[in-house]
């Protein structure tokens, strides 16, 4: 399991009589990269330093919003160059502090624009501090967001850390592209509010961080905090979004490196587990080109950024696998509660594949297998295909998506045009048939009727229905 803490201020006097065993120590607990953002000005040169010390340790440069008063022009000159260094990934800890106000609140707001504009110039990431008078600090992320609209245009590259707010506060800051960070507070006796926050939150827009040698979590009260301690809110958060650690620690990480290039970029995929389920990609071709499908990106198929990736996992492949190449990455799957075959392609259209593949892997343990599809098996393979499926495969996920064909058609662009829909009412029936467990989905994307998709699936089609999140996948 490998972790990467995101904000953790190493440079700090707290660390200064055994940093070299807080950051071994670290590594043992499998916290590969750590992030130091500076606060005040002359801690700038200090973060730098340490990154060119110690290989795990990246920098970030800013000046904290209760230092604010510290920036001048020509200590705002200093910070360009020192931002190029290497291993300097950021421009943090900057932003917002009406809790103790150190800093005049039109200082605090005159330099978090000048620092983002800077974050602009250089073309790194920002890191961001947001702390209120009040519980919900409203006034403060009021200002934030209008600072940031203001300096910067969405999607922004950037870390909302120790986040504490509301939901509301919460979704306006991905709306504007912004990762979210949960520091030790998330696991405080009386953050039930804040995790129920933590629990609706997309997974692949959340980072983890200690804020060390602040905030320590419940376990370590009292203590200092130190990098280490992230096994903690790994063990939380695997409790909150009914996740396995090491689902935790692969999405995190592969977050880390989408936004600040930190620790390693995930690598493609045939097999990948999430949960207690193993996954099979075959393909990244479709019969679909649906308008919330990665698959409609030309990043997905220039391969940049994160538009590939499924919690933590990279799923775009170079070539179609063979039936041998898909069974050696599967491996052992008796320890996995079911096998499905499912990518950001259409397994349907290696039907052949899929039918020996599944046929062997239930030969060596698969408990049950699952097809998730498009359900335009019959169009592609102009047959009915639901006899050849019900061989081997035990539950049929199908996207229906809409309500109607007309929808269909305009959401997920069928190649087969207008006819699809019904075709795939006629492939679920004919499941349904075979023998197979039938479940309808449909991804809950503005302008979705959801209830009337409900309704075709349960009183028309007569199976099950689920709502598939917008934004969050797998």
């Amino acid at each position: 399991m490998t972790l990467v803490d995101t904000h953790c201020h190493l440079h700090r006097q707290e660390f200064d009589a055994d940093r070299g065993e807080v950051i071994a120590r670290a590594s043992e607990a499998g916290v590969s990269a750590l992030l130091d953002p500076a606060t005040d000005f002359a801690s700038n040169q200090t973060v730098v330093e340490l990154a060119s010390r110690f290989a795990q340790v990246y920098a970030a440069v800013g000046v904290h919003p209760h230092d604010a008063a510290q920036l001048t022009p020509s200590a705002l000159a200093e910070l360009a160059p020192l931002a190029a260094r290497e291993k300097v990934v950021a421009i943090g800890e900057i932003g917002l502090d009406y809790y103790r106000d150190l800093s005049p609140r039109e200082i605090q707001k005159e330099v978090l624009g000048r620092l983002l504009r800077l974050a602009h110039e250089m073309g790194k990431p920002v890191i961001l501090h947001c702390r209120g008078s009040d519980g919900a600090g409203a006034e403060a992320y009021e200002d934030l967001f209008a600072i940031l609209t203001e300096n910067l245009k969405a999607p922004i590259r950037g870390l909302l850390h120790c986040f504490g707010g509301t939901l509301e506060q919460a979704q306006r800051a991905l709306d504007l592209g912004l990762y979210l960070s949960f520091a030790g507070n998330l696991t405080f006796a009386k953050a039930d509010a804040l995790r129920e926050t933590a629990r609706k939150v997309p997974f692949d827009k959340v980072l983890l961080e200690t804020d060390a040698p602040f905030l320590a979590p419940q376990a370590y009260r009292g203590k200092r905090n130190e990098p280490k301690f992230l096994t903690e809110l790994v063990s939380l958060w695997a409790k909150l979004r009914d996740l396995t650690p090491e689902d935790v620690a692969r999405v995190t990480s592969a977050n880390a490196w989408s936004l600040f290039g930190i620790g390693e970029a995930p690598a493609p995929r045939i097999a990948y587990p999430i949960r207690r389920s193993l996954y099979l990609n075959v393909t990244n071709a479709c019969t679909d080109r649906c308008v919330f499908c990665s698959l409609s990106l030309d990043e997905f198929w220039e391969g940049q950024g994160p538009a590939a990736w499924v919690k933590g996992h990279n799923l775009r492949i170079k070539r179609d696998p063979t039936a041998d190449e898909v069974l050696r990455a599967a491996g052992d799957v008796s320890g996995f509660d079911e096998v499905v075959f499912c990518g950001y392609g259409e397994p349907i259209l290696k039907l052949d594949l899929l039918l020996e593949a599944a046929r062997q892997l239930k030969a060596k343990g698969a408990r049950r297998i699952r097809l998730n599809t498009n359900g335009h098996g019959n169009l592609i393979h102009r047959r009915p295909v639901a006899s050849d499926l019900a061989a081997v495969v035990d539950e049929v996920s199908v996207s229906l998506n809409t309500p109607d064909a007309e929808q269909y058609l305009k959401v997920c662009r069928p190649v087969f045009g207008l006819a699809t829909y019904e075709a795939i009412k006629t492939f679920i029936r004919e499941c349904k048939t075979a023998g197979m467990k039938v479940v309808a989905t449909v991804v809950a994307m503005p302008g979705i009727d959801v209830q009337a998709c409900r309704r075709v699936a349960e009183e028309e089609l007569k199976v099950a229905f689920r709502v598939r999140g917008y934004d969050d996948i797998g």
